[in-house]
């Protein structure tokens, strides 16, 4: 139970005759140790009292003290509480009933305790009970839960309701003010209406989460800070691609040549996909392999979709790679390849004989050059031969290597025919084939 401030004094003053002064030869304990007193949480009107002590609590008087008037306006009895957690003499003692107290606030608890031991301890300011409505909000709900660049307008309704810390009862709070918050930030303020109902509007710019706050409002002091649950607004981006038009289709070029680069952007509508002017990105050319990349260029489109055109001298064989990336989250980024462009560099034969040996069979030999700077790993000359100069058939394969002038090569043909013989270095993945000048051989 709990009572006025005159019946506490009374009560007081029988303690004390009935207590008296403690007998000489009784054992000294400890008091009992007052941790905490305050509201319980989710229940500010419910005293929580945490103690410990060397024997079990046998006693708890609460004596609460207005911090507006420093006024005591009421005492709470042991028989009040119960033990919700722990042990008598190491727990957690909550009134079994939220508190009736004549006013909303905040109140310094005052607890005296006493344990099996005859133990006792005063703590004159154990904790505060915050006697307070608590902001509670329901059925707080969005009217989109994904908007899109031409419908960023979102509507929030909701209801805010007070729970009264003497019932639990909960109240629509009308005339309050409420906040509603994009990501975190204000957006607009509302009133509620004589049920606590609100709605309002507010703007969203990108995928953030939106949600109702109740905050400190001088004109009603007495309700704590609460929120609703966030609910995250989604994005519903405008798609993009690009096209080329140069390169349109893949092709083969030799080491040195330029290519020109040209791609428009569009952007999907309702009518269909249309140019997408003012939109900034870049041109990469990527290397097939892989091993590396080089920036060809910076370009914001025109009003036909368009990216400037490019020039680029590509070093060996890859794609052309175009992307886009704006500032406003509703636009998706768009990025393409194009076709591949397969570079390759120049081989040739600088030189080559076929002779008639002492033997009788033929010594053939020669060299090689590749004049833009790259040398293949292996270099096979295939020996040919021809008996009237037109179809040609492979006899031996030759490996040319770095003489000091050139890659060189040679080989011996044992049956060796009279007839025309010449070198070939078949094409690869990254050099143009050659074939030597034809030489006759007779007898």
């Amino acid at each position: 139970m709990f009572r006025t401030r005159a019946a506490s004094a009374a009560i007081g003053v029988v303690a004390l005759l009935v207590t008296g002064t403690p007998a000489a030869n009784a054992a000294e304990g400890q008091a009992p140790d007052v941790r905490y007193a305050h509201s319980a949480s989710g229940d500010l009107g419910t005293l929580e009292v945490g103690i410990s002590s060397d024997s079990a609590i046998t006693g708890i008087r609460a004596h609460l003290v207005s911090a507006a008037t420093q006024q005591e306006v009421a005492v709470v009895e042991f028989d009040a509480f119960d033990l919700v957690s722990g042990t008598a003499d190491n727990g957690v003692w909550r009134t079994k009933k939220p508190l009736d107290l004549p006013d909303l606030g905040s109140y310094t608890v005052r607890i005296e305790a006493t344990d099996a031991d005859g133990d006792r301890d005063v703590d004159n300011s154990a904790g505060t009970l915050a006697y307070y409505i608590a902001a509670v909000f329901e059925d707080v709900r969005p009217d989109r839960t994904e908007i899109d660049t031409d419908h960023r307008q979102v509507r929030i309704d909701g209801t805010l309701k007070g729970r009264w810390p003497a019932t639990r009862e909960l109240k629509p709070l009308a005339d309050h003010q409420v906040d509603l918050d994009v990501d975190n930030w204000t957006e607009n303020t509302v009133r509620t209406d004589a049920q606590g109902r609100f709605s309002a509007t507010v703007t969203v710019n990108d995928a953030v989460p939106v949600q109702a706050v109740f905050r400190h409002d001088n004109a009603n002091p007495y309700v704590l800070y609460g929120e609703s649950e966030s609910t995250r607004i989604g994005i519903r981006q405008v798609a993009t691609r690009w096209t080329f038009q140069a390169p349109s289709e893949a092709r083969t070029i030799d080491y040195g040549d330029e290519v020109t680069v040209t791609a428009t952007l569009e952007r999907e509508t309702l009518q269909g996909w249309v140019p997408f002017e003012g939109q900034s990105g870049g041109v990469l050319y990527e290397a097939s392999s892989g091993t590396h990349w080089a920036s060809v260029g910076y370009f914001t489109t025109g009003a036909d979709g368009k990216a400037t055109t490019f020039t680029h001298t590509p070093g060996e064989t890859g794609t052309f790679r175009v992307a886009s990336h704006s500032d406003d989250p509703f636009i998706a980024p768009a990025s393409a390849n194009s076709a591949e462009i397969t570079v390759l560099r120049a081989s040739a034969f600088t030189s080559f004989s076929a002779a008639r040996a002492e033997d009788g069979g033929v010594h053939v030999e020669g060299a090689m050059d590749f004049p833009d700077g790259w040398t293949p790993a292996d270099i096979p000359v295939h020996i040919q031969y021809s008996r009237d100069g037109k179809r040609w058939t492979d006899l031996v394969t030759a490996q040319a290597t770095w003489s000091g002038e050139g890659h060189a090569f040679s080989a011996d043909i044992a049956d060796g025919r009279r007839g025309h013989y010449r070198a070939q270095f078949h094409k690869t993945e990254s050099f143009r084939g050659a074939t030597s000048e034809v030489v006759r051989v007779r007898g």
